[in-house]
């Protein structure tokens, strides 16, 4: 049995990136290439902090640009499947996007689309992805200043 001091800890920084059209907010929903279908993100490089990495990996695999939403981190934890002693920490960051023409980075993204937040609620695959969705939709309805 393991406890937290022998616990290894890996870092993944994303976004939750949305426009607006007609009065919806639309999200950008990607499937990665092991079939989860949640946010743009990626693992820290050396030097980085959690807000450059977000930006990196969303630009990589994604193409697509934002503008930073201040006041809207989120970070989930969840042990790796298939390892005893490896828990991900994911930290996502709200973004409005800015250029939306999706170019998706063939070794990590099978598959990206911006949909209405019912929608992309429906297709991710894991419970605290849809619960970061259900707190960016509750964030933006709040400040509407956008």
């Amino acid at each position: 049995m393991s406890d937290k001091k022998t616990m290894k800890y890996v870092k993944s920084c994303g976004f939750v990136v949305f426009k607006q059209t007609e009065n919806e907010n639309y999200y950008l929903i990607i499937k990665s290439s092991n079939e989860d279908v949640g946010f743009p993100k990626g693992h820290m490089e050396k030097g980085e902090t959690e807000l450059q990495t977000a930006i990196r990996e969303l630009k990589e695999e994604t193409n697509v640009e934002i503008k930073v939403v201040d006041g809207f981190r989120r970070q989930i934890e969840y042990k790796i499947p298939k390892t005893v002693d490896t828990i991900k920490q994911c930290v996502y960051f709200l973004g409005i996007c800015t250029k939306d023409e999706i170019i998706c980075q063939a070794e990590e993204v099978t598959e990206a689309a911006f949909m209405p937040y019912e929608k992309a609620l429906s297709f991710l695959t894991f419970t605290e992805t849809k619960d970061i969705l259900t707190s960016a939709q509750e964030f933006i309805n709040k400040i509407k200043q956008f």
